[in-house]
């Protein structure tokens, strides 16, 4: 399978939301994934006792004839984990007659391997795009369809724009936010890198000192909603980053998950993602995944670890981080990585004042849902 066709995943199981009408959980998809899926199988976890919940969700894109099975087993492992029931959605694709909806082959592939795997498929729903007023249909019982609500108009979507969240027109829109900037500006920077990493010790106490000084002067900066760097602070972040103990540090940034100060650092880590050359460019990249991971926006954390091991294929932290993330491993199980940190805290937002709005979609945490109707 094409790089394209891998999978998104993410964790959500905080707010509740009742999703239990199928054209309402149809015109969610694409709030819980963070964009719109198109020719794509989605996968919905249902997680608890009861599967009252939704936990992990995964999307590819739609198999080529006789790739079925290989799909459904690598989408297996990060539903396995704690689902215990699973909806399969199809957006898209093409029709094969008149008689039902396409891609059959490929619901029928993922309810045997799953099945085998005694994780049931309980609901089987498809729809030719996620837009207000498309047909949807089951694959099981013909009577059951409908028309989807106006996805922007659902509970779904209020609960995503009150917590500042962007639902991306497509999963390559919401991956440009990770494209670097300019190639001379990289280049320039790399330049400057290579001359101050050559004259820096990283290990001794002013070098350390100063690293952890220069992570906490731009996150208050960023705190306040200043977020412009210079070629110099960049530069000087980088070889912040490049010393595992600050790193490290920076990963309890992340916690708590839904609070202000969790925005404004996953911001910078975001910034510098775009900004930072390679190599050094995996160390933000990969605090930005570990934010995102620990906050449920698991397609996100796929994209900014694919970035961190580009820029570094050996980057150690980015290589675990991508591991539970294929092993849909659930966020509460990392946040001990931030919390293992025997050094002061590196930076802690002020509790006295206003926290800075939302302005990326990636700022806090995507909503969970209540379950389907019939799925769990």
């Amino acid at each position: 399978m094409t790089p394209s066709s891998t999978t998104d995943s993410q964790t959500a199981d905080r707010s509740p939301i009742d999703l239990r009408d199928p054209g309402e959980l149809l015109a969610a998809t694409p709030h819980l994934l963070g964009f719109d899926p198109v020719d794509s199988l989605v996968l919905v976890g249902h997680r608890g006792t009861t599967g009252a919940r939704i936990g992990n969700i995964v999307r590819a894109d739609l198999p080529q004839p006789g790739d079925e099975a290989a799909l459904a087993r690598q989408l297996l492992g990060p539903l396995a984990h704690d689902s215990v029931a699973v909806t399969a959605v199809v957006v898209g694709g093409r029709r094969g007659d008149a008689t039902g909806p396409p891609a059959r082959t490929v619901v029928t592939a993922v309810r045997e391997v799953f099945g085998q795997a005694g994780l049931p498929v309980s609901h089987a729903l498809w729809v030719p795009k996620i837009r207000a007023g498309a047909p949807w249909r089951c694959y099981e019982q013909s009577c059951c369809a409908g028309h989807l609500p106006d996805p922007a108009s659902t509970v779904m979507a209020a609960v995503s724009a009150h917590a500042g969240l962007v639902t991306h027109s497509s999963r390559a829109a919401m991956e440009r936010q990770l494209q670097p900037v300019a190639s001379d500006v990289l280049e320039r920077r790399a330049a400057m890198l290579r001359r101050r990493l050559s004259a820096a010790s990283r290990d001794d106490v002013a070098s350390l000192r100063r690293g952890r000084a220069a992570v906490r002067t731009v996150l208050a900066r960023a705190w306040k909603g200043t977020l412009l760097l210079s070629d110099t602070e960049v530069v000087e972040l980088a070889v912040a980053l490049a010393q595992p103990r600050i790193r490290d540090a920076c990963l309890a940034t992340a916690l708590p998950a839904d609070s202000a100060g969790a925005v404004t650092a996953e911001r910078l880590w975001l910034l510098l993602t775009k900004h930072t050359p390679t190599p050094e460019r995996a160390q933000p990249a990969t605090l930005l995944a570990y934010s995102a991971y620990v906050r449920g926006e698991g397609a996100l954390a796929g994209m900014a670890l694919d970035a961190a091991q580009a820029a570094d294929p050996n980057h150690l932290l980015s290589k675990l981080l991508r591991q539970a993330l294929a092993h849909g491993l659930p966020p509460e199980k990392l946040v001990g990585l931030a919390t293992s940190c025997d050094e002061e805290p590196i930076w802690t937002a002020p509790e006295d004042r206003t926290p800075p709005s939302p302005c990326s979609p990636h700022d806090s945490a995507r909503p969970s849902t209540g379950p389907p109707a019939g799925d769990g």
